[in-house]
């Protein structure tokens, strides 16, 4: 089968009060891609979300559109995987020498390799950022490619403006989400705390600040990575 991956990421920065950061992706069977952008790009268009859709756009004004875009995850042929850092924990001298972006593109890595399955082909794609370090995608996909070895196969790791790209928004509002409920960052009565838990009651979850048992694929997969 194959699937087009759109990544993207959230309190990576290590700001204050942001200890956890999410690195998402959201799988896409490429068969249904052209459709599903289409019916997504409509129902953003439907109920009145005419720019690109974010988790830092989250408002009163605009939850109960956010949620209708929530459920058009929730009810599609689309699946999320998302790994979740706890930055304190993150020894870049001793791990990445020294290099902290080095140690994050690790961390990307870690969220994709484990969907991506015997026999399929996949098109990966990242939201694109400003790197210092030459080389980190062509880097990515080539330590990829050699732990897949021909098992699966990647046809093309590029970046992308998730402006241009109706899913990548989706799998921002999904990763944002999650990143937010591990942070703790969420007013008790505010909009974001009200579509993140409405996307965990739509998975029969708590809330989002929960570890799935096993990487396997499945609806919507959360792996904190342990650094101990």
């Amino acid at each position: 089968m194959e699937y087009t991956i759109y990544c993207d990421e959230s309190r990576h920065s290590g700001a204050a009060g942001d200890r956890y950061m999410a690195i998402g992706g959201l799988w896409v069977p490429k068969d249904r891609k052209p459709s599903l952008t289409r019916e997504f790009r409509d129902l953003k268009r439907s109920v009145g979300l005419n720019s690109e859709v974010k988790w830092s756009k989250v408002s009163s004004a605009r939850l109960d559109a956010y949620k209708r875009l929530a459920d058009f995850f929730l009810a599609g042929d689309l699946n999320f995987r998302v790994i979740v850092v706890d930055q304190t924990k993150v020894d870049a001298n001793r791990f990445h020498g020294g290099d902290r972006e080095l140690g994050f593109y690790k961390f990307y890595y870690e969220m994709l390799i484990k969907w991506l399955l015997a026999g399929n082909q996949y098109v990966i794609l990242l939201d694109f950022k400003q790197n210092t370090g030459a080389g980190r995608y062509t880097t990515l996909r080539t330590v990829l490619e050699r732990k897949l070895k021909g098992v699966a196969w990647i046809g093309d790791l590029t970046v992308i403006d998730s402006c241009q790209a109706p899913l990548a928004q989706l799998c921002d509002l999904l990763t944002g989400a999650v990143a937010a409920s591990w942070c703790d960052g969420l007013a008790a009565e505010g909009p974001k705390q009200a579509l993140a838990q409405h996307v965990a009651s739509g998975l029969s979850k708590a809330s989002l600040k929960f570890q799935s048992a096993s990487p396997a694929f499945e609806k919507f997969n959360v792996f904190r990575i342990d650094l101990e």
